[in-house]
């Protein structure tokens, strides 16, 4: 069967990265008179070999499915602690082009993503016919997520975390579309 119209994450497993100066900062600073910062972590000196990595990937996901005439800068970037009520909900970042999301520290997280086309899974609500979920018939996907690993996806893609049980902390970005000024046809 040939795919049409799809969707795809990227996962990447991260190495290098000092997680525990991470997890400090976001179990300090996750929340800041009761809201979220989205540029600390952008100018943060602890962050810089994990900003840097993760617009490379960001970039690396964006050229797997258009030109380089074009490159992802990150504009955003932010701390999630536990079972944060704002991330549970789903959602997506229609304002950006790409999102990266990095943990570190996961045991138990999940990331689910929603079928951006449920139209066509509509038909499917006897289950009694599906004997496997895959991309064609499926409602949702989720992700396990483990420490040192970032995942990267198109920003229109509908997404949440399930609760986990133990201690999950992740940093989240956000990733706008410029001009690449480096391109050379």
């Amino acid at each position: 069967m040939q795919n049409i119209f799809s969707t795809g994450i990227e996962v990447y497993d991260l190495k290098g990265i000092d997680n525990e100066k991470l997890i400090d900062y976001a179990e300090k600073y996750s929340l800041r008179n009761q809201k979220k910062d989205h540029f600390d972590i952008l100018n943060n000196s602890i962050f810089s070999t994990l900003n840097s990595t993760v617009e490379i990937k960001m970039n690396d996901y964006f050229n797997q499915i258009y030109n380089e005439k074009y490159k992802i800068k990150i504009t955003e970037a932010w701390a999630n602690v536990d079972n944060d009520e704002l991330i549970r909900m789903p959602h997506h970042h229609k304002e950006h082009f790409t999102v990266a999301v990095y943990y570190p520290l996961s045991t138990d997280g999940i990331i689910s993503f929603l079928n951006p086309m449920p139209a066509l899974t509509a038909h499917s609500k006897d289950f009694d016919m599906i004997d496997k979920f895959n991309e064609y018939n499926s409602d949702f996907y989720s992700l396990p997520v483990n420490t040192g690993q970032l995942v990267v996806f198109n920003s229109m893609l509908y997404h949440y975390i399930n609760g986990a049980k133990e201690k999950r902390i992740s940093i989240a970005y956000n990733g706008s579309l410029v001009k690449n000024k480096n391109y050379v046809s």
